[in-house]
Protein backbone atom coordinates (compact mmCIF):
# COMPACT_ATOMS: atom_id res chain seq x y z
CA UNK A 1 0.00 0.00 0.00
CA UNK A 2 1.11 3.60 -0.65
CA UNK A 3 1.45 5.94 1.86
CA UNK A 4 -1.72 7.87 0.30
CA UNK A 5 -3.68 4.65 0.65
CA UNK A 6 -2.57 4.25 5.17
CA UNK A 7 -3.15 8.10 5.07
CA UNK A 8 -6.93 7.96 3.69
CA UNK A 9 -7.95 4.55 4.78
CA UNK A 10 -9.77 5.40 7.90
CA UNK A 11 -11.09 8.73 7.19
CA UNK A 12 -14.77 7.12 5.34
CA UNK A 13 -16.02 6.46 8.95
CA UNK A 14 -15.71 10.17 9.04
CA UNK A 15 -19.16 9.71 6.58
CA UNK A 16 -20.20 7.44 8.88
CA UNK A 17 -20.01 9.08 11.95
CA UNK A 18 -22.08 12.11 10.28
CA UNK A 19 -25.08 9.83 9.23
CA UNK A 20 -25.09 9.25 13.10
CA UNK A 21 -25.13 12.99 13.82
CA UNK A 22 -27.69 13.40 11.53
CA UNK A 23 -29.77 10.82 13.23
CA UNK A 24 -29.01 12.33 16.28
CA UNK A 25 -30.49 15.61 14.99
CA UNK A 26 -33.70 13.61 13.20
CA UNK A 27 -34.21 12.56 16.93
CA UNK A 28 -33.99 14.94 18.88
CA UNK A 29 -36.60 17.09 15.86
CA UNK A 30 -39.28 14.48 15.45
CA UNK A 31 -39.18 14.15 19.55
CA UNK A 32 -40.11 17.90 19.97
CA UNK A 33 -42.50 17.51 16.72
CA UNK A 34 -43.86 14.91 18.82
CA UNK A 35 -44.39 16.39 22.04
CA UNK A 36 -46.16 19.34 20.57
CA UNK A 37 -48.38 17.18 18.02
CA UNK A 38 -49.00 14.19 20.71
CA UNK A 39 -47.42 11.62 18.26
CA UNK A 40 -46.80 7.93 19.84
CA UNK A 41 -43.08 7.98 20.48
CA UNK A 42 -41.61 6.43 17.09
CA UNK A 43 -38.88 8.45 17.71
CA UNK A 44 -37.10 6.44 19.76
CA UNK A 45 -36.76 3.97 17.24
CA UNK A 46 -34.07 6.42 15.64
CA UNK A 47 -31.91 4.99 18.76
CA UNK A 48 -31.70 1.27 17.18
CA UNK A 49 -30.89 2.99 13.91
CA UNK A 50 -28.48 4.76 14.95
CA UNK A 51 -26.79 2.08 16.97
CA UNK A 52 -26.63 -0.54 13.76
CA UNK A 53 -24.83 2.33 11.87
CA UNK A 54 -22.46 2.80 14.78
CA UNK A 55 -22.22 -0.67 14.51
CA UNK A 56 -21.14 -0.98 11.04
CA UNK A 57 -18.89 2.00 11.41
CA UNK A 58 -16.87 0.23 14.09
CA UNK A 59 -16.79 -3.09 12.13
CA UNK A 60 -15.60 -0.56 8.69
CA UNK A 61 -12.96 0.70 10.67
CA UNK A 62 -11.53 -2.93 12.42
CA UNK A 63 -11.82 -3.72 8.32
CA UNK A 64 -9.63 -0.99 7.36
CA UNK A 65 -7.17 -1.93 10.23
CA UNK A 66 -7.10 -5.66 9.69
CA UNK A 67 -6.73 -4.82 5.40
CA UNK A 68 -3.68 -2.11 6.58
CA UNK A 69 -2.17 -4.77 8.73
CA UNK A 70 -2.76 -7.72 6.57
CA UNK A 71 -4.03 -9.63 9.48
CA UNK A 72 -6.62 -11.49 10.97
CA UNK A 73 -8.05 -12.39 7.61
CA UNK A 74 -11.32 -13.44 9.04
CA UNK A 75 -12.47 -9.74 9.36
CA UNK A 76 -11.52 -9.48 5.65
CA UNK A 77 -13.66 -12.14 4.13
CA UNK A 78 -16.84 -11.56 2.44
CA UNK A 79 -19.23 -12.77 5.02
CA UNK A 80 -17.68 -10.90 7.84
CA UNK A 81 -18.57 -7.71 5.47
CA UNK A 82 -22.12 -8.36 5.01
CA UNK A 83 -23.23 -9.06 8.42
CA UNK A 84 -21.14 -6.93 10.42
CA UNK A 85 -21.02 -3.71 8.01
CA UNK A 86 -23.54 -4.03 4.94
CA UNK A 87 -26.60 -5.45 6.80
CA UNK A 88 -26.82 -3.25 9.62
CA UNK A 89 -25.72 -0.41 7.89
CA UNK A 90 -28.40 -0.58 5.43
CA UNK A 91 -31.13 -1.38 8.08
CA UNK A 92 -29.92 1.71 10.43
CA UNK A 93 -30.65 3.99 7.04
CA UNK A 94 -34.11 2.59 6.85
CA UNK A 95 -35.44 2.73 9.79
CA UNK A 96 -34.31 5.92 10.17
CA UNK A 97 -35.75 6.83 6.48
CA UNK A 98 -39.27 4.97 7.55
CA UNK A 99 -39.15 7.87 10.74
CA UNK A 100 -38.19 10.41 9.21
CA UNK A 101 -41.10 9.89 6.70
CA UNK A 102 -43.70 8.91 9.66
CA UNK A 103 -42.91 12.41 11.33
CA UNK A 104 -41.76 14.82 8.65
CA UNK A 105 -43.66 12.99 5.72
CA UNK A 106 -46.14 15.84 5.40
CA UNK A 107 -43.89 18.44 4.14
CA UNK A 108 -43.85 16.21 0.89
CA UNK A 109 -47.54 16.02 1.10
CA UNK A 110 -47.85 19.88 1.07
CA UNK A 111 -47.25 21.83 -1.83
Amino acid sequence: MSNVEILFTNLGAGLFLAIVYISWLFHRFSQRMGEVTRMPPYYQWFNVGTLLIFIGTISYILQCNAALAGRPTALLTPLFALFAFYIPVALGIMIDVVIVFIYWGWIVSEQ
